[in-house]
């Protein structure tokens, strides 16, 4: 495990989707990869809390969720509130079932437009 606080670690997260979602979607099932091997997690409880709190950080980011499914377009939730965005995820995110994956993953993050640095390509 690095030397570098947690904290740190997971705000270099945030930068590097924040960065990302310039020119990409970001998918849930990302994130959790990502904070798997960054934190070296096994628990899928432990994943999904860690990615939670990534998640907190895109949020105020200025990220949204919303659901895309390869190819159409991306649909924000109804949700606008980081709590209750947070609580959905967690509420359908079971760790027994392992982490999201790409197959199983309607959570994607894209930036609201208010705060989009540019268009994407």
């Amino acid at each position: 495990m690095s030397m570098v606080p947690e904290s740190e670690m997971i705000e270099d997260l945030v930068e590097d989707y924040v960065e990302h979602v310039q020119v990409d979607y970001v998918g849930l099932w990302m994130i959790a990869a990502t904070v798997r091997d960054t934190f070296e997690l096994h628990d899928n409880r432990a994943v999904r809390d860690k990615t939670l709190e990534v998640v907190k950080g895109l949020l105020e980011q200025g990220l949204r969720p919303g659901d895309y499914l390869g190819g159409t377009d991306f649909t924000p939730w109804k949700e606008k509130d980081p709590a209750a965005i947070l609580a959905r995820i967690e509420r359908e995110w079971n760790p027994a079932n392992g982490d999201p994956d790409l197959g199983d993953s309607s959570c994607w993050f894209d930036m609201d437009p208010v705060h989009k640095k540019d268009d994407r390509a």
